[in-house]
């Protein structure tokens, strides 16, 4: 078995004038756990029943704040890794609970992703039968106002607004059908990205590691981030607490 990477979540289109997202950072505390520094990151570590944790704060995006999560199994058996299974307490301050949560599963997020990159691709369908609908009504209606009685000028008045009512029709499909195609080539990419970033369930083999993000939902108001990691009989705790760096008013837009 080879080593097990996964991913990095979610493709965002930025504009000038779209909302920046504050900066935070989680620091972990070192009193529960020894702590070791890899590229920039401070990462913290423990060991039960012999499954090795490590965790570190990667980054905030998408109101998730975002682990990169590594296990590896040290013990005599197989264990099964999944991480819609690790759990967040969250605390305002060191005695005020916010609420409990679990990461998210990785399987639905990316289910989800499928299911609306479908819907999408079926909408840009739809206007493009449209399109060529309105097209073909449009030919025999021009048809028959040519094929009429009526004045020359009478049939070129006609044939101008019928021809500028088609126009707007297949303008607005376009746009319609473009939007979608965007949404579900946006929702493939991401699928993608994400499919190869997230640590996902996985059994995981003696001597073998896996490794990947983990996301749990952002607190504006939280304090605390205390982790809990179930991995087979094993559990770590880890705790890392939230600082607000910059605001959205201290970011300035993008130019």
């Amino acid at each position: 078995m080879k080593k097990i990477f996964f991913y990095g979540l979610t493709l965002i289109i930025l504009s000038s004038c779209g909302t920046t997202a504050p900066l935070v950072k989680l620091t972990p505390s070192t009193l529960e756990n020894k702590d070791y520094w890899n590229m920039g990151q401070q990462f913290v570590c423990a060991d039960n029943k012999n499954i090795l944790f490590d965790c570190a704060f990667n980054r905030m995006e998408n109101n998730k704040v975002i682990f990169d999560v590594r296990i590896t199994n040290q013990s005599d058996s197989l264990v099964l890794v999944d991480p819609a299974l690790f759990e967040a307490t969250v605390y305002k301050n060191d005695s005020i609970r916010l609420g409990n949560c679990n990461a998210y599963d990785p399987e639905i997020v990316l289910a989800e992703l499928k299911v609306d990159e479908n819907r999408a691709i079926a909408r840009a369908n739809r206007s493009t039968g449209l399109s060529i609908l309105s097209s073909l009504v449009t030919a025999g209606a021009a048809f028959a106002i040519a094929a009429s009685d009526e004045k020359p000028s009478q049939k070129e008045k006609k044939l101008n607004k019928l021809a500028f009512g088609n126009d707007m029709v297949q303008i607005a499909v376009a746009a319609n059908a473009g939007a979608n195609n965007m949404r579900a080539e946006r929702n493939w990419t991401q699928h993608r990205d994400l499919s190869e970033a997230f640590l996902r369930k996985t059994t995981l083999p003696k001597g073998y590691f896996i490794d990947g993000e983990v996301h749990f939902p952002y607190y504006k108001k939280a304090l605390w981030y205390d982790l809990r990691f179930n991995v087979g009989n094993a559990v770590a705790y880890f705790y890392f607490e939230q600082a607000l760096i910059r605001s959205r008013e201290q970011i300035a837009p993008m130019k």
